[in-house]
């Protein structure tokens, strides 16, 4: 006989959202991950920035199906009573489900490999252009392709740090290694927690890492940003109010790395770059659906944009008859609250 089931109400869920006492629900069951916290993949910050809450749209972006396996474990014995959807929540989870099915995570193409290829490539040709030649014209190309062989390597370790882009995980690991920590000089590890934070609350000022600091919060500045706590209920609505993308033709695409689809990055990102560009018109379809902004600007406008932000910011700041925490700046240094 089927045992009987418990619920709790939102509101108690809530109150379960502390590092000690750590609650969160997925398709209306209720986990307690106070202890699986401390052995989280993705860092104890995303568990904690969406305590107390449904986090079922997060959970699918971020995990594979096999994760779903270690969930009851974790099990409770309780449902959320109140626990409903929104319309928006249920056609992101059916597009998920369709491209699941459809095999695209799991189609990496070969951008790993000739990407990989590239940076070796490039790497050779810099060191032999540095050691063998004395031309001021050699080392200036020098310098030229040092630069694309570090931006590539820092987009090959942010594809690695979200989805497994070689067969192995090992592979995988020291993927991560040599283009995080060997190319671009930054810890893999330490990315991956702060960057799984900001994807989930991106563009809050209080929760996402990325606005912590005066360069990076005035750069995102030309979206719109938030404060408070991100809700998991509304997760889809804010990575469309967060988010630009970049109009490009796709020969531009190895240049940007994927990322000028940041909206799709955002809603799906363990899918392969090389599966942005055609989920596109899917994404956007969605938004219009559900009249949600989704904003797409040429490279020149979209630095026309920060430049516009970064004028604003600093005729903000010289305005001493302005109320000091409503300027930019006082924003971007994130010191209110």
């Amino acid at each position: 006989m089927e045992a009987e089931k418990k619920y709790i109400t939102a509101e108690e869920l809530r109150k379960h959202s502390t590092p000690g006492d750590l609650w969160i629900s997925i398709r209306g069951k209720v986990y307690d991950v106070t202890e699986w916290a401390e052995r989280h993949p993705g860092g104890e910050i995303p568990l904690r920035t969406l305590a107390g809450q449904d986090v079922t749209d997060a959970f699918l972006a971020y995990h594979p199906v096999s994760a779903w396996q270690h969930l009851e474990g974790l099990y409770t014995g309780y449902r959320v009573r109140d626990f409903a959807p929104s319309e928006v929540s249920k056609d992101y989870r059916r597009l998920h489900a369709e491209l699941a099915r459809l095999g695209m995570f799991e189609k990496k193409g070969h951008i790993a490999v000739c990407a990989l290829t590239a940076i070796a490539l490039m790497l050779s040709l810099c060191v032999y252009g540095v050691v063998a030649c004395e031309g001021v014209a050699v080392h200036f190309l020098c310098a030229v392709l040092l630069g694309l062989l570090w931006i590539q390597g820092a987009y090959m370790g942010h594809d690695s740090g979200h989805y497994q882009v070689m067969t192995t995980t090992g592979c995988n690991q020291i993927t991560q290694l040599l283009a995080g920590n060997c190319l671009t000089g930054i810890s893999i590890a330490w990315w991956k927690w702060t960057h799984n934070a900001h994807h989930l609350a991106c563009n809050s000022l209080d929760h996402d890492p990325d606005l912590q600091h005066i360069p990076f919060c005035l750069n995102h500045f030309s979206a719109n940003v938030y404060m408070g706590p991100p809700n998991g209920s509304d997760w889809f609505e804010k990575q469309t109010g967060g988010t630009i993308d970049i109009s490009c033709p796709t020969w531009m695409d190895w240049f940007h790395g994927g990322l000028q689809f940041q909206l799709e990055h955002h809603l799906f990102p363990r899918l392969p770059r090389c599966q942005l560009r055609g989920i596109s018109p899917l994404a956007r379809d969605l938004c219009k659906k559900h009249n949600l902004p989704y904003r797409s600007l040429s490279f020149w406008d979209a630095n026309i944009s920060t430049l516009r932000t970064l004028r604003t910011a600093a005729l903000q700041a010289r305005d001493l008859s302005s109320p000091v925490p409503k300027n930019l700046v006082w924003e971007a240094v994130n010191t209110h609250g």
